[in-house]
């Protein structure tokens, strides 16, 4: 289904009955990090998916430019399509970003928000491997050297999770096509986005940060413990590398199923 809007058409797939469940995905990907995982959380929330514009199916009727405030209100005019008054929001590296930032502009949207190796580079600049690594990647976009920056970028992705499933030969393809769109505009705006702190901190019991228990110390597991430092929150470990939405999809959901009712409880 797609959500004509005067600058996007904005593709987007819906499970499910019940309380609305929001699953953002991150950078290369697009909805079908989640579609295993949604089929499953599909039988507790009316599960919402879509391909954030500039990737995939999603299609800017202009110029492909990446925007914070566009991405933002993607979500918050999706969401009114659907009659979903507010939802549960989870978030995946760049998704996990942007969920956080819906969360800043529009509190009473979100029930809760769970950001799973925060894709928010800027909280870690003081970090020298940190600087450096962002540096090469710039000086490699800067070059149009795309698969060499490809493979850099990877590096923080941790290593390959021999239990994921095999991408079928059209998702391979979508995802391709959003490499250099990814390049030269997400990832630079990642780099420079800077959360509000204070109103991060005032939304901390709406939010959790997790990471997944085999990622090591890449960059995106020391974001999500810093974040967790900052708002005074444990990080919560989920098995799995970087890309356990697609690896490994139940379990995945079950954590997240976990997650909601441990805070539903209070806990």
């Amino acid at each position: 289904m797609y959500l004509e809007k005067e600058d996007v058409s904005l593709y987007y797939e819906v499970r499910g009955e019940g309380e609305p469940l929001l699953l953002i995905h991150g950078a290369v990907v697009d909805a079908d990090l989640y579609r295993r995982s949604a089929e499953l959380l599909s039988r507790f929330y009316r599960v919402i998916t879509f391909d954030r514009r500039g990737n995939s199916r999603s299609i800017c009727k202009g110029e492909r430019t990446f925007c914070m405030e566009d991405q933002v209100r993607d979500i918050r005019d999706l969401l009114d399509e659907l009659g979903a008054g507010s939802a549960y929001v989870v978030g995946a590296s760049a998704g996990a970003a942007i969920g956080q930032n819906f969360l800043q502009t529009y509190p009473e949207r979100v029930r809760h928000l769970i950001m799973y190796e925060p894709a928010m580079h800027a909280v870690m600049m003081d970090e020298p491997d940190v600087r450096e690594w962002i540096g090469q990647m710039q000086e490699l976009i800067g070059r149009r050297r795309y698969n060499t920056a490809i493979l850099q970028f990877a590096r923080h992705i941790a290593s390959f999770d021999e239990r994921s499933p095999k991408r079928d030969p059209e998702t391979s393809r979508r995802e391709m096509g959003n490499h250099e769109y990814m390049l030269t505009q997400e990832f630079p705006a990642q780099v420079s986005y800077r959360p509000d702190m204070e109103k991060l901190k005032a939304a901390a019991g709406k939010i959790t940060v997790a990471a997944g228990e085999k990622s090591g110390n890449t960059v995106y597991v020391r974001t999500a413990v810093r974040l967790g430092e900052i708002l005074g929150k444990k990080v919560l470990y989920y098995p799995g590398y970087h890309n356990l939405p697609y690896d490994l999809p139940e379990e995945f959901a079950v954590c997240v199923l976990g997650t909601l009712m441990l805070n539903a409880r209070g806990e």
